[in-house]
């Protein structure tokens, strides 16, 4: 390429789009690449299980779940009935695992927690397609005390941004293989279709009877008569419930099994991501164009119904067999299919784990309709293919797979907790929902959203001082132990300048990664804003991973401006380790001197209130 066509390459790139970039996201994981993840996976997961029996007592939340754990095991009615279930029965098989101590209670989270290494290490090699970055991002959260004390302590954080991990990663293999979708195209709303649904209507009002059965009393009256008074018998509510609920898998059968397969196919229709549409008769493509094209894109149609389109960055190829194609990478359409199940399964299990899981269905939900909807907008189509999403199949899937899910896991419950119906698992929802919505009071670590992104406040959840009178008093002596979820500071704070500069490049350069990462970040921190609960640190701990991936993203484009880049991300890797090993002691409630802890409280040091890092009740020496 001459000098006079890079420059007007660069000046086309350096201004907002008007076309989108194919070749995003689809430089996956090499064998190198597997071999640094798994790497990085089993140090973080090394670095957790050192000392996990510390403390060696139930802490902060653990008087709850774990609990809760034993009592499944032992057949005894719950007693924590304030969230979903299974978090809980996680820690269970992690103490049929490992037994019923503290080592046991965590082990699992510490698995999950080096998982999501893992994922975000394969995130970032998409986001990127440097292997250098995506091992700085693995690094990044390896050596983060945030994450460290997360995947600790045998709660459901750990697990909870795991699966929103695992989810936007779900979502965003979906999107890229979407780009190009062909569909066989038929009557599928004909008579067969609407024979299965009127058949399933009995077949609803059947399940539904069947599911509101009352089991005979039992002496042992459960959980929810114990704990929140409320036994509820079958009522309209829970009989609507299960036949919407029934209905929902018919309507699937019908639209995905019956009539696919006695509807005669009609055409092919192929469409890409650009917008436009091939309708394939007689082995010809009869196209249908987008309403209006970027100018600076160059789209070529083939007659078979595949397309090229090139742009400053590359030409890519979209075959009409659900291929696409550019010099190196390849994206198939039948990827979607697989990871849609993946995403499935990841926002059932999310939401039975803690309710905020439906701020990440919530982002889910706008990245399928928004690109969809770009099918009634003017302008170039530059967020992926608006017609590569089946709405009136994905949309239920999704609702089934999350109800059924989220059903299974009161199974337990329901068997152990000595006959329970659906009518009083729904009455059991409404009981949490108020609980939520009423959690008020105060508390030392209790915190705003506003103080999240600073690190302000972040929350203590084990403390001990085993020094002497004369020793507290003098301000010496040993020992201190202390667990503060602090995240890295050369991580977490530069999240600051990251998530914004993500932000913009998501518009300028229409991109779908940025985009996804920055509306979750805003989707899993704005609705706190509002919440009338006592919050935590721990309730914004799932954009940590948001976090690390916006830091590669500036990573990428910023280094690049330097003649050794690598020497660089070299230097940021071993100070991110540097400030993780100082903090390490507070972070794991190692015991140390009093002097090497209050070290440590760096808050106190430039005259920030003690509620930063120290409670009221440990003063200063």
């Amino acid at each position: 390429m001459s000098a006079g066509a890079r420059t007007s390459s660069a000046a086309i790139v350096s201004r907002a789009r008007d076309w989108f970039d194919p070749a995003e996201g689809t430089v996956g994981l090499t064998r190198t690449d597997w071999i640094v993840l798994s790497a990085l996976a089993l140090a973080g997961f090394a670095i957790a299980l050192v000392h996990l029996g510390r403390p060696n007592q139930m802490y902060f939340d653990e008087v709850y779940f774990p609990l809760s754990a034993q009592q499944y095991l032992h057949g005894l009615p719950q007693r924590e009935w304030t969230h979903p279930p299974f978090v809980k029965l996680v820690i269970a098989f992690s103490i049929m695992l490992t037994g019923d101590h503290p080592f046991g209670w965590r082990f699992l989270n510490v698995v999950i927690g080096s998982l999501e290494i893992g994922v975000i290490y394969a995130f970032a090699k998409r986001l990127t397609a440097s292997t250098p970055l995506a091992a700085v991002a693995g690094l990044m959260l390896a050596f983060d005390g945030f994450h460290l004390s997360e995947e600790r302590i045998a709660t459901g954080e750990i697990t909870i941004a795991t699966l929103i991990l695992i989810a936007l990663y779900a979502t965003y293999r979906v999107w890229l293989a979407s780009q190009v979708r062909v569909v066989e195209v038929r009557r599928l709303f004909g008579g067969p279709f609407w024979i299965t649904m009127a058949a399933g209507i009995p077949f609803s009002c059947a399940v539904s009877w069947l599911m509101n059965l009352q089991p005979p009393d039992h002496p042992l009256t459960g959980f929810i008569a114990r704990d929140i008074n409320n036994t509820a018998g079958p009522d309209a509510n829970s009989y609507a419930v299960a036949f919407v609920y029934a209905m929902l898998g018919v309507y699937l059968i019908a639209r995905l099994v019956v009539a696919p397969r006695f509807a005669r196919i009609i055409g092919t229709r192929v469409t890409h991501a650009d917008g436009s549409v091939a309708a394939l008769r007689g082995g010809k493509a009869v196209w249908t164009a987008p309403a209006s094209e970027g100018t600076t894109s160059r789209v070529s149609r083939k007659p078979d119904g595949s397309m090229t389109y090139a742009v400053p960055t590359g030409r890519f190829l979209f075959d009409a067999r659900g291929i696409s194609a550019g010099e190196t990478q390849l994206i198939r359409a039948r990827d979607a299919t697989r990871w849609f199940v993946v995403l499935c399964c990841c926002l059932g299990l999310l939401i039975a784990s803690k309710w905020n899981g439906f701020f990440d269905l919530a982002v889910v939900i706008a990245v399928l309709v928004g690109v969809t909807a770009q099918r009634w907008l003017r302008g170039p189509v530059l967020f992926g293919n608006p017609r590569g999403f089946d709405l009136a199949v994905m949309l239920p899937a999704i609702a089934f797979a999350c109800a059924t899910i989220y059903g299974m896991t009161y199974i337990p419950t329901l068997l152990r907790g000595h006959g329970h119906t659906l009518a009083d698992i729904l009455a059991l929802q409404q009981q949490m929902f108020y609980y939520h919505s009423h959690v008020t009071g105060t508390h030392p670590y209790m915190s705003v959203w506003w103080q999240w992104p600073i690190m302000q406040i972040p929350i203590v959840y084990f403390y001990n001082d085993a020094r002497t009178s004369a020793e507290l008093m003098s301000g010496t002596g040993c020992c201190v132990a202390e667990i503060i979820a602090l995240p890295n500071p050369l991580v977490f704070l530069l999240g600051l300048i990251s998530v914004p500069f993500t932000g913009w490049l998501a518009w300028r350069e229409r991109s779908k990664a940025y985009t996804l990462l920055v509306m979750t970040y805003l989707f899993q921190w704005v609705p706190w804003m509002r919440s009338p609960r006592m919050l935590f640190e721990y309730h914004f701990f799932p954009n940590l991973a948001i976090i690390v991936l916006c830091n590669v993203v500036l990573f990428s484009r910023v280094l690049r401006r330097f003649a050794h880049p690598n020497r660089m991300l070299a230097v940021y890797s071993a100070l991110v380790v540097a400030v993780f090993a100082y903090f390490y002691p507070v972070v794991t409630g190692t015991p140390i001197g009093y002097q090497q802890w209050y070290a440590r409280m760096i808050p106190d040091k430039f005259g920030i209130p003690y509620t930063s890092w120290i409670a009221p009740h440990r003063g200063t020496p």
